[in-house]
């Protein structure tokens, strides 16, 4: 036994324990806890393997940083990184492994985009992981080292297949089959549309014998892709609870008689942002008038009528599925959801500031208790 231990290439470098009804690894992060207090002041967050990773980095003053102990990267695990922070940047070994990893975790988390939200990766030279890294080369190095070197997720994808790919018509077949595959897994409509767009016009710069007629039949068909980008990059100003809200006013003003007779679904909902919370109440209290309503008759800023259809996500949806009341009310009971949860977030970050103050064991049945209804949502 001691001539095996001596060996090191013998050992793993981490020892997993298997999954139980009690740990489930695939809900779980490590270092969460500590990292998502940081989100108040910074927007991105550091996804690695291991936990020594995450103590090597928190070591070197990298705090916002968490593990996923050596599981494959799940959707509850992204999901619950969106509600703290709005870049995620997944930095997994620099060997072929870790490369494998990360094409898995991107082509899973690529699903879960959504317009406010950001996901890249960096790579690390090879043979390093980021404890190593950080050990060797010091924070300011490995920040401006990341901010230097990290690449969208989409941009990943496509250089991934493009290596793969030969120069020729099969070759490029396949390749165009996998991208739109890969891109039609996600569940945002509007990312769906940007992420497609952007795979469909670097396709066509491979293709140089494409002949004049077709070049600009193409070009006409993403000549909108300018446009989506701005519109992308306006939405990335709006948090996410904004979105959730601008989503529930859309769908308000665009569902007046269903929502009369279906008002007790919304009419508890609580919302965040002033402005929003303000054309909120004044729909409610339309709603309760029983009066038919139109949107020209609202008394509410044209201005932010067209910012509010402008920007709802969910407008996209609803689109593809018009006078489908079942899909709405659907869709309410989501939104619903998410701002509770916004909400159970938001409360109980206030009672850990306010029990590491006091100690008091009312605030810690407080907050035990809304941890409870948190985890049951």
């Amino acid at each position: 036994m001691e001539e095996l231990l001596k060996k090191k290439d013998f050992l793993a470098k981490y020892i997993n324990s298997p999954e139980t009804s009690f740990f489930k690894k695939g809900s779980s992060l490590y270092n969460l806890d500590l990292a998502r207090k940081l989100s108040i002041k910074l927007d991105s967050i550091f996804l690695v393997e291991g936990y020594m990773d995450v103590v090597g980095m928190s070591k070197n003053g990298v705090e916002n940083v968490v593990a996923n102990l050596g599981t494959s990267l799940t959707d509850k695990q992204i999901f619950i990184l969106n509600q703290f922070f709005n870049d995620i940047v997944i930095c997994f070994d620099g060997d072929e492994s870790g490369y494998k990893a990360a094409l898995r975790a991107a082509e899973n988390s690529i699903k879960d985009l959504k317009p406010e939200k950001q996901i890249s990766f960096l790579f690390l030279p090879n043979k390093e992981d980021p404890d190593s890294f950080i050990n060797k080369n010091g924070k300011d190095y490995f920040l401006n080292f990341s901010k230097q070197n990290k690449i969208s997720i989409h941009q990943f994808i496509f250089s991934h297949y493009k290596k793969q790919t030969e120069n020729n018509p099969s070759s490029l077949a396949i390749f165009d089959k996998k991208l739109r595959s890969i891109a039609n897994t996600i569940k945002d409509n509007f990312i769906r549309k940007y992420i497609l767009e952007y795979f469909l016009e670097k396709i066509s710069e491979l293709a140089p014998h494409t002949n004049k007629s077709n070049r600009y039949k193409y070009l006409k068909n993403t000549k909108s892709l300018e446009t989506t980008r701005k519109h992308f990059k306006e939405s990335q100003s709006l948090s996410g609870v904004e979105l959730k809200e601008i989503s529930l006013i859309y769908i308000i003003m665009n569902n007046f008689k269903l929502l009369q007779s279906n008002i007790h679904l919304i009419e508890n909902i609580k919302l965040f942002t002033n402005l929003n919370k303000q054309i909120f109440d004044k729909l409610i209290s339309k709603l309760k008038s029983k009066k038919d309503l139109k949107i020209d008759e609202l008394d509410i800023d044209s201005q932010l009528i067209e910012k509010i259809n402008k920007f709802a996500p969910v407008k996209y949806i609803l689109n593809n599925k018009p006078d489908n009341d079942h899909k709405v009310i659907e869709i309410l009971d989501d939104i619903s959801r998410d701002l509770n949860n916004y909400d159970l977030e938001f409360r109980i970050q206030e009672l850990e500031s306010k029990f590491s103050r006091d100690l008091s064991e009312t605030t810690f049945n407080e907050l035990k208790e809304l941890k409870k209804k948190q985890n049951i949502n």
